[in-house]
């Protein structure tokens, strides 16, 4: 019976929504320098986390717009290159499952930043929400509004 609870808690929504976040961050990430190979393994398991298309919201530029997978992938590529460290985590994470098949992600991101130029690197927090539906036994993120700042 214990192992019954356990594998029904390891493998609700919440469980498997905070596991996803995980390994985008993970992703995400860049300690140093990265063959072209490990830059687009990494890429394309964050686009395997991605509906088709995403809404993109950043509320202090008024900007909203649905862009397709590739798109956001070369965005993130042409910010991931900016930097030789970068690290991802998300705390404070708030997981609300409003219908069967939704979920709304409520996080603060911790981002630790160093360029070439920096001797050490600087971290920053950001407020995020996330939407993401269930597709294929798989959750996408759906809707992502950011901060302004997470896009300078």
């Amino acid at each position: 019976m214990a192992l019954g609870g356990w594998l029904t808690y390891y493998f609700s929504d919440k469980e498997v929504i905070k596991r996803q976040l995980t390994g985008i961050a993970m992703a995400l990430g860049k300690e140093g320098q990265e063959s072209p190979i490990q830059m687009a393994l990494k890429m394309r398991e964050v686009k395997n986390m991605l509906a088709e298309s995403c809404l993109v919201t950043i509320p202090e530029r008024e900007y909203t717009e649905a862009m397709e997978q590739d798109l956001i992938i070369h965005y993130l590529i042409y910010h991931r290159n900016r930097y030789a460290v970068l690290t991802v985590a998300f705390k404070d994470v708030s997981i609300d499952i409003p219908a069967k098949g939704q979920a709304v992600v409520q996080s603060t991101v911790l981002l630790r930043l160093q360029n070439t130029a920096q001797t050490s690197p600087a971290e920053e927090n950001h407020q995020v929400k996330f939407s993401l539906v269930k597709g294929d036994k798989k959750w996408l993120f759906d809707t992502v509004t950011m901060p302004e700042a997470m896009v300078k």
